[in-house]
């Protein structure tokens, strides 16, 4: 369970008396697409770009960044749920933005870690009350770019997938190769991991290559040869 900032708290219990102003805010790293650098880009659903002090969802630590405003942000609700299972949240931008065009096209997107954070504002002041909370952690799954038709809106829709769950579903392969156990103290568990699926293992008769008995006396005999009865 996280702590969040008592101001943050205290403006939520004051929404029924004075009101809340809740914006949202997006962060993603994208990379360029000739060095891989990664490059960071952020938009609010506010209409001014602003630079505030926000709570990294990476580090835990306070950060100022940059936010883009007039992007006409829009973010699907967060399911709220305490099981493992992958949540998949709606976002999705103004396309005529130059700076959206950039992150989408000029930079590569594809798997870009993204931070959600929920902000509160003054209802007077429009200032902000606190650092805005961080709400989500993803990885964008999908971005189609929709063209409309004229008189249209043209917005770019992301597929945010939560980051923490979906890393447990990834497979690490040098936990499993042979090769990557060997370098483990010269573990042999792998060893014929390939191979051992197609492995006949006898048993019983078929130990021998012996046919089973026909008669009573047959497996009489074979009883009193296989405990020396007898001799």
């Amino acid at each position: 369970m996280r702590d969040s900032d008592p101001a943050f708290v205290a403006a939520l219990q004051r929404a029924r008396e004075e009101g809340i102003l809740p914006p949202k805010f997006l962060w993603a790293r994208v990379k360029d697409r000739v060095t891989g650098a990664v490059v960071e880009r952020g938009f609010w659903s506010g209409d001014d770009t602003v630079m505030l002090e926000v709570i990294s969802g990476q580090t835990g630590m306070p950060e100022m960044r940059t936010y883009v405003g007039g992007a006409d942000l829009q973010v699907g609700s967060i399911p709220r749920v305490s099981n493992l299972t992958i949540q998949t949240i709606d976002v999705s931008l103004s396309a005529i933005l130059p700076e959206v065009q950039e992150m989408v096209r000029g930079y590569n997107a594809r798997l870009a870690p993204v931070e959600i954070h929920t902000g509160l504002l003054h209802p007077d002041t429009r200032m902000a009350v606190s650092p805005p909370e961080i709400e989500f952690l993803g990885q964008i799954d999908e971005a189609p770019i929709e063209t409309a038709a004229t008189g249209g809106e043209s917005r770019v829709r992301f597929s945010v997938r939560s980051d923490g769950i979906l890393m447990l579903t990834r497979k690490n392969p040098r936990k499993r190769s042979y090769e990557g156990q060997k370098r483990r103290q010269n573990d042999q568990l792998g060893r014929y991991s390939n191979v051992v699926r197609t492995w006949q293992i006898p048993w019983g008769m078929e130990i021998q290559n012996d046919k089973p008995p026909t008669s009573s006396s047959e497996l009489a005999a074979r009883f009193r040869d296989m405990f020396r009865i007898g001799k």
